[in-house]
């Protein structure tokens, strides 16, 4: 015995597996870690004077609208002159000690600033000459950009050793 199946039938089933497939395809992408680390020293004037609510160049990075979309630290010790130790660390960024002890990563000086995507290392900043006119708005400028998901992550330093278009000064 064979089987009919109306127009209207095959209509409805068409519709369902484009409505199934359509759907599949609309899952909103997972979102991005977007980390700003803020390197800093107990005896470090500079990192004191951006801490500092006088010029309140700190708190104008915290109160700007892009940082609640992403994580911040502070990672601090007590002198300049020796290396940061576990304790200074979060236990969400320790992989970061990891990166810094086998060589992977370096602290350009401080006070300074490294932005990641999902724990990819994407701009370094360091000083505070022109911070609001420079890197306050390079950070910005990031955490817009890939607060995408579908934006593409551009490491810090390309595959073959070479930096791409640099956010030091």
């Amino acid at each position: 015995m064979r089987m009919r199946f109306s127009a209207n039938f095959w209509v409805r089933l068409v519709a369902v597996f484009w409505l199934v497939f359509a759907l599949a395809g609309a899952r909103p992408a997972q979102a991005r870690e977007l980390l700003l680390v803020y390197w800093s020293a107990a005896d470090c004037n500079w990192c004191a004077a951006w801490e500092s609510p006088a010029p309140g160049l700190q708190q104008k990075l915290k109160s700007a609208k892009e940082f609640k979309k992403l994580t911040y630290r502070e990672v601090k010790n007590e002198r300049l002159a020796e290396p940061y130790r576990d304790e200074d660390f979060a236990g969400d960024i320790k992989w970061l000690k990891e990166r810094l002890d086998s060589g992977e990563e370096t602290i350009m000086g401080r006070p300074g600033w490294s932005f990641y995507v999902d724990k990819i290392l994407v701009a370094t900043f360091y000083g505070t000459k022109d911070w609001e006119g420079k890197t306050l708005p390079q950070i910005k400028q990031l955490v817009t950009r890939y607060a995408n998901p579908a934006e593409p992550i551009v490491p810090k330093v390309a595959p073959t050793g070479k930096a791409p278009r640099s956010m030091n000064f």
